[in-house]
């Protein structure tokens, strides 16, 4: 193995190590807001939609969509793991820090997801029903989407996805309105951020 190897691959377990700790901190403040007595909110918007099982586009289409993301970077240059991890990384501890910060329970009807036997575990453990803003659906494919802007055809694909996600999670009741919006305004600054701390790890050239 080179040197330029070993050093890539020790960029992606340090990009896999952040999310690791975003993800067992989100799994932390989720589980410390289980405890707490929210009410639901209000949200015209959502309670004029009907409501709709979008469950099995949510939970195994949309892991079926990472998984895809994944490989697709890991056969065309794996070295942007490194980067693709560690800004999903940031997004989620910037996401941490809004669903620790919200003030409101679930929506009333919410249809969990992830509770089909094809991913199991998932459920209360990497995914909570109080998962509330901004929308992780939403808002990670719609950061994969500004991060493979020279990809022209996987670009529109994770931007689709967002877009279909961000629906979904409507009509499932599994997010308010302005959580999905939140997703759209949000991650552009962390995109932004992510450049600007960890530009260095990225292979590819930033898109214009």
């Amino acid at each position: 193995m080179s040197r330029d190897t070993r050093r890539w691959a020790a960029l992606t377990a340090l990009g896999f190590v952040l999310l690791c700790a975003s993800y067992f901190l989100m799994y932390l403040v989720c589980r410390y807001r289980s405890g707490l007595p929210f009410s639901p909110g209000i949200d015209v918007l959502v309670q004029s939609l009907p409501l709709r099982d979008w469950t099995a586009l949510l939970s195994q289409g949309y892991v079926l969509f990472l998984s895809g993301f994944y490989l697709y970077w890991i056969k065309r240059d794996w070295r942007r793991l490194a980067y693709i991890l560690t800004a999903t990384a940031v997004m989620m501890l910037v996401r941490d820090v809004f669903l620790l910060l919200t003030p409101v329970g679930p929506l009333p009807g919410l249809i969990p997801l992830y509770t089909s036997r094809l991913v199991p575990g998932v459920r209360d453990h990497l995914a909570f029903d109080g998962e509330l803003f901004f929308s992780g659906h939403t808002g990670a494919p719609f950061l994969y989407f500004l991060l493979s802007r020279n990809h022209r055809a996987l670009s529109l694909v994770c931007l689709a996805v967002s877009l279909a996600n961000g629906l979904g999670v409507l009509l499932t009741r599994n997010h308010y309105a302005i959580d999905v919006l939140g997703a759209f305004v949000i991650v552009p600054t962390v995109c932004a951020m992510s450049r600007r701390l960890f530009g260095w790890m990225d292979p590819e050239p930033a898109a214009a």
